[in-house]
């Protein structure tokens, strides 16, 4: 759209433009005329969240955990339990009252809510005893009373007064509250604005008590619930590992254990030179044992001394009985061969025994000396002491085998008491390491909830006041903005009325849609203004239309006579009669020879005349009524002979046409060499049968089409198959067009504008230089 379309489009509805908005606006007056006057007030709480006080030193600025914060207590304030409470203390605080006072409540609200109070309530009221010291009922009482009342069921009279639309009383009133952080800082602003100053006081005085205990509870108890569950926890795990403990030490004690890895260490050294000693006694014991036995064999000799003794003894014995003997028989021996050869015998007998005697000493004397040439008496000294050493190493080895019995009895205790030992000792650790971690835990907890307690502490730094005068009236603003919007609305919906509007509308328009040539456009015949000129205006396009169809005729190369031209339209009141009959006139007026035929079933009623003209000249547009009095409505007969103009039934001959002669057979009067055009008007072509050969055969098929209706998918059906009989000489006029529509044929139309106008419309226009000449 461009910027004079649009300003044509605003001066086309300005009086709807200026007097609707003006309507509204008058109503408006009248409407606030008694305007309800609010007071308001504010407060101020000081949070501490951002820049608040800590315990832990080393606590940093967190950003989202402030504005996290801050929602979380935001929330908190908006929450229904909140309201309700609010709600409740003060209603609570206006029952307490024995009568109005208006730094709580004025007068009249006071006895609107005594008329509206039940019985019961006012009968318990009435009958409370505690009182406070100004005489009026006690507040915590009457507030324990209605909050009990609330709960007991949803049908008694202080739910419903909370639940429905009460102006001070109800939830829906009390969430007016608004609740704004200051920018970022740990200020937040609560205010509130209703009619009476002392209930928007003490509503926010009350609402500051209530968000202040609410908030203060909450993150108390949570934290608290935190210090609980890890006290909790640290109990059980101290009980965990005291029973742990416990259990290392019957096992110490069943074990006989004070210090495992020290005891299993001496034992281990013990048994270690145990092993050594007894591995070198045995060797010592080896050795007395064979030198023991080496003595005895020494020793095992003295018998054998002994017998060589006895021998050694006989032998001399024997040897002296022999020389006696032999002395006996030298001495009674006389010499004879005999007694020689007796004391021979003898003497032999004797030899013979004292070598078996030297023998003997000889191996006496072996006997008595050992090989070392030691003397066999100084050999059993040594035996003896290898005896007792022997004896005594094989008791320090019985000894010492009963202990190495009870170092391996211990050994066998201690093997899978050490891995015992080491898995209580890692429950024991872990235990430890639990019980420190919960420990830790619990003072952070508890670090974390005197936190919490010094961050809970809601101040309010400017307390809500009690307002003085009410809020000034926004009275002349709802006015100018009411009067605005109006305006803006009746702009936006005659924009999107024009942007949405899919009819013809226009040439142009109808170019688009149809898809075939046009021959021109007429505008709507209304009793225009005595400004315009509807008369030339409507002759000055009809000459465009005639100069489009001379030039159509001499394009095709059309020279025959006569020139056969249908006018149809797709649907009734299109206005091809009266096209049709202007167009035979404006030929017969160039001294064309000329005739008019149109179907019995044409439509003689006029548009009836509108009721609500006045209204339309009321909101400044043009009247809607139809001008029957200019010429170019006038009817056919006042321009056209009857042998010009022609009626033809509708019958099923009609149907068959396929040549203009058939129309003539009927007219025996006419004379078909003398005439130059031929219009043949065929009834709405959706409610009747058309004859396609009869169009074929035209030199010239014109279609009507109103430009204020929508082309639909009908019409495009009729027009695409028109366009396959006769695609070349199918055309169209566009009928009743708007007369702004007009200019883009005839140009500026001809009125009188004021120079301020002129200057307006060149500028958005953009046409600076229009009045230089050349």
């Amino acid at each position: 759209m461009k910027p004079t379309d649009f300003i044509k489009l605003i001066l086309k509805h300005k009086t709807i433009l200026i007097v609707v908005p003006l309507i509204f606006g008058v109503l408006a007056v009248l409407l606030t005329a008694n305007p309800k006057r609010n007071y308001y007030s504010e407060t101020i709480l000081y949070t501490g969240i951002a820049s608040g006080s800590s315990i832990e030193m080393d606590k940093t600025f967190n950003y989202l955990a402030a504005n996290n914060a801050f929602d979380n207590l935001i929330n908190i304030i908006k929450s229904r339990d909140t309201q309700e409470e609010v709600a409740i203390r003060l209603l609570s605080r206006h029952l307490s009252l024995k009568k109005p006072n208006h730094k709580f409540i004025s007068e009249e609200v006071f006895d609107e809510l005594q008329e509206i109070l039940p019985k019961d309530i006012k009968a318990h009221l009435s009958n409370q005893t505690s009182l406070d010291k100004d005489g009026n009922l006690d507040y915590e009482a009457t507030v324990a009373y209605l909050t009990e009342v609330m709960h007991s069921d949803n049908s008694n009279f202080v739910y419903s007064l909370l639940s429905y639309d009460h102006p001070y009383y109800s939830i829906e009133a009390i969430s007016k509250v608004k609740i704004e952080r200051i920018s970022s800082s740990d200020l937040v602003k609560l205010s509130y604005e209703i009619d009476d100053p002392g209930i928007c006081q003490q509503t926010l005085k009350i609402y500051i008590e209530v968000c202040t205990k609410m908030y203060k509870d909450l993150k108390e108890n949570g934290s608290d619930a935190v210090v609980k569950y890890f006290e909790k926890q640290l109990m059980l795990s101290e009980t965990k590992l005291k029973a742990i403990e416990q259990k290392m030490l019957r096992f110490n004690q069943d074990n006989n254990i004070i210090n495992y890895y020290e005891q299993s260490k001496a034992v281990a050294i013990v048994k270690e030179d145990m092993e050594v000693t007894y591995k070198k006694n045995m060797a010592q014991l080896a050795g007395t044992q064979a030198s023991a036995q080496r003595l005895e064999e020494k020793m095992a000799i003295q018998e054998l001394i002994q017998e060589k003794n006895n021998a050694i003894v006989k032998s001399k014995k024997k040897l002296g009985e022999l020389n006696y003997k032999i002395g006996m028989y030298a001495a009674k021996s006389n010499g004879d061969e005999r007694s020689t050869q007796n004391i021979e015998q003898l003497k032999k007998q004797a030899k013979a025994l004292q070598k078996e005697i030297k023998t003997n000493v000889d191996e006496l004397y072996s006997f008595q000396n050992s090989t070392d040439g030691v003397p066999i008496k100084k050999v059993l000294p040594d035996w003896v002491d290898k005896v007792v050493e022997t004896e005594d190493l094989k008791a320090k080895l019985s000894v010492m085998d009963a202990q190495n019995k009870a170092i391996e009895k211990q050994f066998a205790t201690y093997a899978p008491a050490g891995a015992n030992l080491k898995r209580i000792e890692r429950e024991i650790e872990v235990a430890e390491q639990e019980y420190l971690e919960i420990l830790h835990g619990l003072n952070l907890a508890k670090l974390k909830f005197q936190d919490t307690q010094l961050s809970s502490n809601l101040t309010a730094v400017d307390p809500p006041f009690y307002p003085l005068k009410p809020i000034p009236s926004k009275r002349k603003i709802i006015i100018i903005a009411i009067v605005l919007i109006t305006g803006i609305i009746i702009l936006a919906t005659i924009l999107l009325m024009e942007f949405f509007d899919d009819s013809l509308k226009n040439e142009e328009k109808a170019k688009e849609k149809l898809e075939i040539p046009s021959m021109g456009m007429l505008p709507k015949l209304f009793r225009a203004k005595s400004h315009l000129n509807l008369v030339r205006m409507q002759d000055r396009l009809m000459d465009f239309v005639m100069q489009n169809l001379d030039r159509t005729f001499k394009a095709q190369n059309i020279t025959k006579t006569p020139k056969i031209i249908t006018v149809f339209s797709t649907r009734n009141n299109e206005g091809k009669s009266v096209i049709a009959t202007n167009i035979a006139i404006k030929l017969k007026a160039s001294g064309h020879s000329v005739m008019v035929f149109n179907h019995s079933d044409e439509d003689k009623s006029k548009t009836s005349i509108s009721r609500s003209a006045w209204l339309y000249k009321f909101f400044g547009y043009q009247d809607p009524r139809i001008d029957y009095g200019h010429p170019f409505l006038s009817p056919a007969n006042d321009n056209l002979s009857t042998c010009e103009y022609k009626i033809y039934n509708m019958d099923e001959s009609y149907k068959g046409v396929k040549d203009y002669q058939e129309f003539m057979v009927n007219f025996s009067e006419d004379n078909n060499g003398s005439l130059d055009y031929i219009l043949i008007e065929l009834p709405n072509l959706l409610e009747f049968s058309y004859p396609s050969e009869l169009i074929a055969n035209s030199d010239l098929a014109l279609m009507v089409c109103r430009s204020n209706r929508l082309w639909s998918k009908a019409d495009d059906n009729i027009l695409d198959n028109l366009k396959a009989i006769a695609s070349e000489k199918l055309q169209f006029i566009i009928n009743g067009v708007e007369i702004m529509e007009v200019e883009t044929v005839l140009g500026e139309l001809p009125k009188k504008r004021s120079k301020t106008r002129t200057r307006l419309k060149n500028m958005f226009s953009f046409q600076f230089y229009t009045n230089n000449h050349i």
